[in-house]
């Protein structure tokens, strides 16, 4: 069963999609592409309402993951915060958008916050990593607030629509977490 929803305060819910999503899922993203495309190298890929419904049946069915996983402020969609497990629950990976309008309200803050806890104290994993792009200043902001270790840079490895470009790799192990 999923740890899911989580109440975030404010009226903001993080919980898993549901198949009834998709509209306002693809909504958002299609408003959102140019500027969530310079980051996230799914934008490229979802091309189509039949792109975003696949990805969507697939993060539903994934059970073993959180990376289905979105914010919901005043009942609307404002961005996706998902947690990804390597194969032998080790570590666990986040990442994050927000639609535009959204920015500034802390909600990336504790979804992520809440998807650590669940992390750490629900799966046992002894680490948990944040990459974000070396230019992507909001995003490695979160990374920090969060109280994540900067360990180094990624060369090239992450992909938007302009390119190739470097990632800010960020770790936490589990005993330098202090819940929230």
């Amino acid at each position: 069963m999923s740890p899911l929803p989580v109440q975030l305060g404010d009226g903001a819910l993080l919980r898993r999609y549901v198949a009834d999503d998709l509209d306002e899922l693809w909504r958002v993203v299609q408003a959102e592409r140019d500027r969530l495309g310079e980051w996230m190298p799914w934008v490229e890929h979802t091309r189509s309402r039949d792109d975003q419904k696949a990805w969507l049946d697939r993060v539903i069915a994934d059970l073993d993951n959180l990376d289905g996983s979105a914010v919901f402020a005043a009942g609307e969609l404002a961005g996706g915060v998902g947690l990804s497990f390597d194969p032998f629950g080790i570590s666990g990976e986040i990442g994050y958008w927000i639609r535009a309008d959204c920015e500034g309200r802390g909600l990336v803050t504790r979804g992520a916050r809440a998807l650590i806890d669940l992390a750490f104290h629900e799966r046992g994993v002894h680490r948990v990593v944040i990459r974000a792009g070396v230019e992507n200043v909001r995003s490695r902001a979160v990374a920090e607030r969060l109280g994540f270790t900067f360990e180094g840079v990624a060369r090239g490895e992450g992909r938007g629509t302009g390119g190739f470009y470097d990632l800010a790799v960020y770790g936490l192990l589990q005993d330098e977490w202090t819940p929230g």
